[in-house]
């Protein structure tokens, strides 16, 4: 049942972004073209600044900026209509745990921020006035393999920092969903009451932090001191400690306390 949830989640996902992400690259191809770069001796590129350029630029920029606002808002949404708000009726008849509700839209939520990223720099680099042949010089891809190969942890280091990257952003989501769940338990002014209580998980989190900073168990400089590997996996466990006890809490929230009238 999670996959049917997660399959309805993403349609949404797409008809939020279907025009936004082919834009970005389009408008990132077309700067390409009429970004008009000259060179200085064949080695520092220089952009003259003339009113097709500010337009196609200003564009690109306004787009980016429009995908990360709808990024924020399809988070925020999907969550509170989807199952605090008149879909909530819904949603919580499915013969699914709640659970399951709430990390279909976390996964759906971490999807879309893995893929706005991939977006902007794809679309980024189709404005570089790079020699497209230059991508296919087996030279240049030799010599990247053969530093991988001299250093094979490299990989292994990047995959762990892009998954504390990504605990990261679910530590954000979790923490954002459980205060919009603590805030629809009140009656009246159910916004505001989601703001502080995401003030107040903030404060208490920083408090919890300061108390272990005092008694010398600051949970971050433990991580720091451990060496290669260990010091990245301990970072993601630290993270994913809060991130599992807020989607815990949500989920609980959801079960037992829920109130959609």
């Amino acid at each position: 049942m999670l996959f049917k949830l997660l399959k309805y989640d993403f349609r949404s996902m797409w008809k939020q972004f279907s025009i936004i992400w082919p834009a970005a690259l389009i408008i990132g191809l077309i700067n390409r073209f009429t970004l008009p770069f000259s060179s200085d001796s064949g080695a520092n590129w220089v952009v003259s600044q003339e009113w097709m350029s500010i337009i196609s630029i200003t564009l690109f920029f306004g787009v980016m900026f429009s995908m990360f606002v709808a990024s924020v808002v399809f988070v925020l949404t999907r969550f509170y209509r989807g199952l605090l708000g008149d879909e909530g009726y819904l949603m919580h008849t499915l013969p699914v745990h709640p659970w399951q509700l709430v990390l279909s839209k976390l996964l759906c939520a971490l999807v879309v921020t893995v893929v706005n990223t991939v977006v902007a720099v794809l679309a980024l680099f189709l404005m570089m006035p790079l020699k497209w042949s230059d991508l296919f010089d087996l030279d240049f891809w030799k010599m990247i393999v053969q530093g991988l190969m001299e250093q094979p942890d490299s990989i292994l280091y990047l995959v762990e920092f892009l998954v504390m990257i990504l605990v990261f952003f679910a530590m954000v989501f979790t923490s954002v969903y459980l205060s919009m769940a603590i805030g629809h338990l009140f009656h009246r002014h159910r916004v505001l009451m989601s703001v502080v209580a995401y003030m107040g998980l903030d404060i208490v989190g920083s408090l919890i932090l300061n108390v272990l900073d005092r008694l010398s168990l600051y949970p971050m400089n433990w991580a720091l001191n451990l060496d290669g590997h260990l010091s990245l996996w301990a970072g993601i466990a630290l993270l994913l400690i809060p991130t599992v006890l807020m989607f815990l809490g949500t989920s609980y929230i959801l079960k037992n306390k829920l109130n959609l009238e």
